[in-house]
């Protein structure tokens, strides 16, 4: 039965591959950023402003030793097979299992922005995924930065939804950004990434015009707009190492993330701090910020998933308000993002993607 129930969840998906995008590119501007905590602190963090047109999502606690298979949307695709070595805690708004970003107990960090000018692999011999499953396959299979720019080339990317790119930072302070430039996977990171941020433009871009600013070798003084490159530049600077210890942990993070606002497009505000394994969040419904410890939950796998609404009127430690996964919540979570643009796509799409959930189960124990 469980097998029965991924593969027809597979097959309507196919028709996913004829629809038009599910992201609205007009609120595309997401900004993600590493800072240091202070010169006298190792400590980093990981600073997300999650930019979109709708607010509504789930904040899931994803289990290890789950198997998985991906859902895929092309019958070219052939669906990747692995089983998650690491729980997570995860920020999803199109279903469980199709994270914008989250980190693991690894203290892996991984974040998606927009990037207009990504070109995705054409079809090759490697089993894909969906580029919002791609994280979920990260944070599922990698503990730091070096092990994703070493596995990561081992998968492809089929787009499904949005023409993204990712950053990903590790506890050490340790970052790379990997982008699908004329359909190659680009990564960029060791010295080549002298600062941890992202935008909406290549990182290579990014970084050309980060040199004509005065902390960074330039003259020009500190920007004040908000277009891309003026966000990546903000934040990078903003984002440095500071001349004393950092009393607020997540306070400066929060500054940073005010000073990129994209006002009422500014949905979610997440910090990271994977040395803590702590995540702090507030949204544009919910100003009070919420934070949660990953540590706290039964991870492996027979303990039920657990979920949260992101909205939640609540405030400070949120552990304890975590509920057992629901697939009615998951369910509603999907209708309701998929509401605008329900009627562009055949009878049963919704439904399939919803359940996609059903089929995972706990792997055998290794022999």
């Amino acid at each position: 039965m469980r097998r029965s129930r991924l593969a027809a969840g597979s097959n309507l998906a196919i028709i996913l591959a004829a629809a038009v995008p599910l992201w609205p590119g007009a609120a595309s501007t997401c900004t993600t950023f590493l800072l240091s905590a202070g010169r006298d602190s190792a400590e980093v963090l990981v600073g997300k402003s999650y930019d979109w047109s709708m607010g509504q999502g789930l904040v899931f606690v994803n289990k290890r030793g789950v198997s998985k298979q991906a859902l895929t949307l092309r019958s070219e695709d052939k669906p990747a097979r692995w089983i998650s070595k690491f729980a997570s805690l995860t920020f999803n708004q199109y279903g469980r299992e199709f994270p914008s970003g989250g980190m693991n107990e690894a203290g892996l960090v991984v974040e998606i922005m927009w990037l207009d000018s990504s070109v995705f692999p054409a079809p090759d011999d490697r089993p894909s995924m969906t580029e919002l499953q791609f994280v979920q396959y990260l944070l599922d299979g990698f503990r730091s930065v070096p092990e994703v720019v070493a596995g990561a080339p081992a998968v492809r990317v089929s787009l499904a939804y949005g023409k993204v790119h990712y950053l990903v930072c590790d506890r050490s302070g340790a970052g790379a950004a990997l982008e699908y430039i004329d359909g190659k996977l680009v990564i960029t990171t060791g010295v080549r990434m002298p600062v941890k941020t992202l935008t909406n433009s290549t990182y290579a871009q990014s970084r050309a015009h980060l040199a004509g600013y005065a902390r960074f070798g330039g003259a020009t003084p500190f920007p004040r707009g908000r277009s891309s490159l003026e966000r990546f530049v903000r934040a990078s600077w903003l984002a440095g190492p500071t001349a004393g210890r950092a009393t607020d942990v997540p306070g400066r993070a929060f500054a940073v993330l005010d000073s990129v606002s994209q006002g009422e497009h500014s949905q979610w505000n997440i910090v990271y701090a994977p040395q803590r394994l702590r995540v702090y969040f507030r949204t544009q419904t919910n100003t009070r910020i919420k934070h949660v410890d990953l540590t706290t939950f039964d991870l492996s796998c027979k303990a039920p998933v657990r979920t949260l609404d992101i909205d939640a009127d609540l405030e400070g430690d949120v552990g304890t308000s975590f509920q057992d996964y629901r697939a009615t919540a998951n369910e509603d979570l999907v209708r309701r993002s998929f509401a605008s643009i329900a009627d562009k796509f055949p009878q049963g799409v919704v439904a399939a993607l919803a359940r996609y959930p059903e089929a995972l189960q706990c792997a055998p124990p290794a022999p």
